[in-house]
């Protein structure tokens, strides 16, 4: 991912006027041309993130109920912490609530795919900015590609974001909420990866960390 153009950019993307996902001013998929954040974010590699899959059980995902795209295959795919999160993710990228299939379906400048087997990989333009920014947390293609998840449905989409929040080194504690200190913390380590998160690395439209808290503390019970 990501720090990818987020889905908030402008009106002219359609919902908000102001913006997972991925890239803005200079920040989108580098693939085919494309002005790509990856080139320039400050990367950090950490091997550690890819054993948070040694709990994950993918073949038993094929029996969960729904579509490809489906938001309740994601039900229990982490923790409920980590979705609490997770949806504040969403909410800053543009991408929560988006639609039947709550953003899991979304690419950049808010077109949607009816397949979430794979990774859509499709450069999109809008304006001035191009990118291949897809999903719920609006993932670019290589950088979904890093994470070596066997599918791009709803509960991979979950387990992706969670790795690239250990990637950034940012622990979301499991069994109880962050505290306000907490929350704060892990917003300005994974904020090299998503652009519309505080304090805003990039440049681009952000979402303020109290409505990025209320969005959290809505999912669950917070100190």
């Amino acid at each position: 991912m990501t720090h990818r153009m987020n889905m908030n950019l402008s009106p002219f993307f359609g919902r908000v006027a102001v913006a997972i996902a991925v890239c803005v001013s200079a920040a989108c998929g580098a693939e085919s041309g494309e002005v790509d954040s990856d080139t320039t974010r400050d990367t950090v590699t950490d091997e550690g993130s890819d054993a948070l899959g040694e709990g994950w059980d993918f073949a038993a995902d094929e029996a969960r109920v729904g579509s490809s795209c489906e938001p309740s295959r994601a039900a229990g795919a982490v923790s409920a912490e980590q979705h609490a999160f997770l949806e504040a993710i969403a909410f800053a990228e543009g991408t929560r609530d988006w639609g039947v299939n709550d953003g899991y379906n979304v690419l950049f400048s808010h077109r949607t795919v009816a397949d979430c087997r794979l990774h859509p990989n499709r450069r999109i333009c809008a304006g001035r900015y191009c990118s291949t920014a897809s999903g719920r947390y609006q993932f670019l293609t290589r950088t979904w590609a890093s994470l070596r998840m066997p599918t791009f449905k709803p509960e991979n989409q979950d387990r992706g974001a969670v790795k690239l929040i250990a990637r950034r080194r940012a622990a979301v504690p499991v069994g109880r909420a962050m505290n306000a200190t907490e929350f704060r913390n892990v917003l300005d380590k994974v904020s090299y990866e998503w652009a519309s998160l505080p304090p805003g690395r990039y440049g681009q439209p952000l979402k303020s960390r109290a409505a990025l808290r209320a969005v959290y503390c809505s999912e669950i019970a917070c100190p």
